[in-house]
């Protein structure tokens, strides 16, 4: 009989290890809690502009300010990224989201002192464009630089590109098990509040709900912690690629590189994937009437810990093949299809309900619910890798890498502004009020509208990457389809 191989765990090797990642933990704290207001919360929060006293639309305009914003941002920070350090840039990124995220704390409060909904949406789109300015022209790009550059000071070459995947991969774990945890302990605020057992938090008498706002005040905290353990073990690399001379020249040069555009546009096609996503837990919500407490757990295991599990195995999957751009044009297609059937799961009468016919109903909802956990483990493998192939597959070298991370970013993250708009107007059009309140939802046809639209930018990105991936190995062995003619002939 054999016997079952187990392997001892070595704590001293553990702590080790832990001890030499820590750096990069620090990396996914902070890329965690500057991203939670602007873009994470609102993918596991069910209808979060409620507890601005805000619409769908009103929120959506606001976070279509943030992609106007962030476009100009990215190109700004393609100049900053290379020139400065990259912790100073990072730690100014992380104060000033922190500031921002302080006025976002304060909005249901001014609002319990009569401040208008008007005038809340006006303040909630300025603070968004700054969230924009903070992120894109202080934090991305150096963030991606100092995760590239862990581990590499004696490494050279190929090898040294090679770690991407697998810095990128332990960063993106780290990040899904942080956000995981504190999604998690958000969602516990939130419902303790909807069960009154978390007693509101009364201001000029306007009842305000007390786990959002606690919620709100623990990622504006952490912040503040992920900057000073920043400032305390994030080390600059020392590398001869080191140019502190960096200058304009270097970013039209980067603009002028064919490859760079084309894998901006593949991984504009991977990011309209994580905005329909975001758009896909109102839809769960609203149209396919999943108890909200289901959606925020779902919301959470797509955001997090789907990250959490996928990261890590996929990053160093993708290493060993070294062929990041097909695996991404094969992630985006399963997930193209994985959207389009969310899209056909209620119909097109603009009139789902589970309870017309109950058997049927709830076999659509358990579909429709397994799809976003498809969607979520597609989208975070593909996330983990997106990066790769700008120094294994395109050779541009570490002195101008954040500035092709901004690069590729201003075309790749465009649907923050063109999306966040055509959603915006897409609910104004095709809305309806959600039942005991005023604030109003888009209808099945509006969500169905938004997917489609994600689909379309998705295929666009998709044939970008077969492109891209066609003329960089037109000419070599590694072309999986100069492959697959030589297995035939032999």
């Amino acid at each position: 009989m054999n016997k079952l191989k187990t392997r001892k765990i070595n704590f001293k090797d553990f702590m080790v290890n832990t001890k030499s990642y820590f750096p990069l933990i620090i990396l996914a704290l902070a890329d965690v809690v500057v991203h939670a207001i602007p873009l994470y919360m609102e993918n596991f929060i069910p209808n979060i502009y409620a507890n601005l006293g805000l619409n769908a639309s009103e929120y959506s305009q606001a976070a279509a300010t943030y992609g106007y914003v962030v476009i100009p941002s990215y190109l700004l920070g393609s100049y900053v990224g290379d020139k400065f350090k990259s912790k100073t840039l990072m730690v100014a990124g992380l104060l000033l989201t922190c500031i921002l995220g302080g006025w976002y704390l304060s909005l249901p409060i001014s609002s319990a002192y009569g401040v208008t909904t008007t005038a809340t949406a006006i303040q909630l789109n300025v603070i968004f464009g700054g969230f924009a300015f903070s992120i894109a022209v202080l934090f991305w790009g150096p963030l991606w630089k100092a995760v590239k550059n862990h581990g590499t000071d004696h490494s050279e070459g190929k090898a040294k590109e090679q770690q991407v995947g697998k810095n990128n991969g332990y960063q993106g774990k780290v990040n899904g098990l942080i956000g995981l945890i504190l999604a998690l302990f958000g969602t516990l605020l939130l419902q303790l509040s909807q069960n009154s057992i978390l007693p509101d938090v009364v201001i000029n008498g306007k009842n305000i709900n007390a786990g959002f706002f606690i919620l709100v005040a623990i990622y504006t905290t952490l912040i503040v912690v992920s900057s000073i353990l920043a400032i305390l073990y994030i080390k600059e690399a020392e590398s001869k690629d080191q140019n502190t001379s960096f200058s304009i020249k270097s970013i039209v040069t980067i603009l002028k590189n064919w490859q760079i555009w084309l894998l901006g546009i593949l991984v504009l096609g991977v990011y309209m994937l994580q905005m329909g996503l975001s758009s896909y837990i109102n839809y769960l919500s609203n149209v396919f009437l999943i108890p909200a407490l289901a959606v925020m757990i779902l919301g959470i295991f797509r955001t997090y810990f789907m990250r959490f599990m996928i990261s890590g195995w996929f990053g160093k999957r993708a290493d060993k093949s070294g062929n990041y751009i097909l695996w991404i044009c094969i992630g985006l297609f399963i997930g193209i299809l994985l959207v389009l059937i969310g899209v056909l799961l209620p119909g097109f009468n603009n009139n789902f309900n589970p309870k017309n016919n109950p058997t049927m109903g709830i076999i659509i909802q358990v579909v429709a619910c397994l799809n976003l956990i498809l969607m979520g483990a597609v989208t975070w493998a593909l996330v983990t890798i997106r990066w790769s192939p700008i120094g294994a597959e395109l050779n541009v070298q570490n002195e101008n890498y954040a500035t092709g991370v901004n690069i590729i970013s201003i075309i790749a993250f465009t649907p923050n502004a063109f999306f966040r708009q055509i959603k915006s107007a897409i609910e104004a059009n095709h809305h309806m009020t959600l039942p005991g309140s005023t604030t109003q939802v888009a209808d099945q046809l509006g969500n169905q509208l938004i997917l489609t639209v994600a689909i379309g930018f998705g295929l666009v990105g998709c044939i970008s990457g077969i492109i891209l991936y066609i003329l960089l190995y037109r000419k070599s062995d590694k072309l999986v389809f100069r492959k697959k003619v030589k297995m035939i002939n032999q």
